[in-house]
């Protein structure tokens, strides 16, 4: 009889787990809600920089409508909003439809994706420290793809994986999902924990982006985010593969509601 950990069985249970969906389980969504946390990092550090935001298009579509009517004078750069939204929309239709070939839950494109992401991050730590790069030039526009771009390919990751109450970036249907929930006051309530887990991680990412991009500056607070889309990565290959569930768990997760 062959031990179970000999070579061919070790080669066949890795090639099953690398190709295998993830569950959407609590470790999925402890995954999401730190990409969440990253998200928050990142935008709170590109607009005071560049005058826009990295993830959240929805500022940036308004702040567009707003510049090519010749309003809005300095609060805000409409070069940067430009360049991030079109490179945005670009990056979410590649990184979307590539995911659909190859499987959009299949875990080898998530940890693919994921380390493009935080290389795009990490690349953009160091052309900081290499130029300080401030204002609308070109190695800011750099700096600004290379964040929308991760941040596309981020939200077209996260949106297949079943857990749709934690996006990791669009907090506006969140706040209103969560309070017209009517079970909001439920005792047991699994979307609303997400959302509502979700809202806390993008303020807490905020608020550390934030603080640290006073106290120290962007490139801290940006290498802060690149470390925990790192961790992420990491973690999925340790996520319970699509199916694995028991019954009474997947029910569960139909359901909505915590046990």
């Amino acid at each position: 009889m062959s031990h179970p950990f000999h070579l061919p069985h070790l080669r066949s249970y890795l090639s099953r787990s690398v190709r295998s969906g993830l569950s959407p389980d609590l470790l999925l969504e402890t995954e999401l809600l730190l990409l969440s946390f990253a998200t928050g990092i990142q935008d709170a550090t590109t607009y005071p920089d560049y005058q826009c935001f990295a993830s959240n298009q929805t500022g940036n579509t308004v702040l567009l409508a707003v510049g090519l009517s010749g309003l809005g004078g300095a609060l805000f750069s409409l070069r940067s909003v430009g360049v991030s939204l079109g490179t945005f929309v670009a990056g979410c239709y590649l990184w979307g439809q590539v995911g659909n070939v190859f499987g959009p839950r299949n875990r080898l494109w998530l940890l693919f994706t994921n380390v493009v992401q935080t290389a795009l991050v990490f690349a953009t730590v160091g052309v900081q420290r290499s130029t300080r790069a401030s204002g609308s030039d070109a190695v800011a526009m750099v700096v600004i793809t290379l964040l929308a771009v991760s941040s596309a390919a981020q939200v077209a990751m996260a949106r297949p994986l079943n857990v749709p109450q934690i996006t990791t970036a669009m907090a506006t249907a969140a706040y209103v999902d969560l309070l017209v929930d009517p079970q909001l006051h439920s005792l047991n309530n699994r979307h609303r924990n997400r959302r509502l887990l979700f809202l806390v991680m993008l303020a807490a990412g905020s608020f550390v982006g934030a603080f640290a991009h006073s106290r120290v500056n962007s490139a801290f607070a940006l290498l802060l985010s690149a470390v925990v889309k790192a961790i992420v990565t990491v973690m999925f290959l340790f996520n319970v593969e699509e199916g694995s569930l028991d019954e009474e768990g997947a029910m569960t997760e139909r359901s909505g509601v915590a046990v």
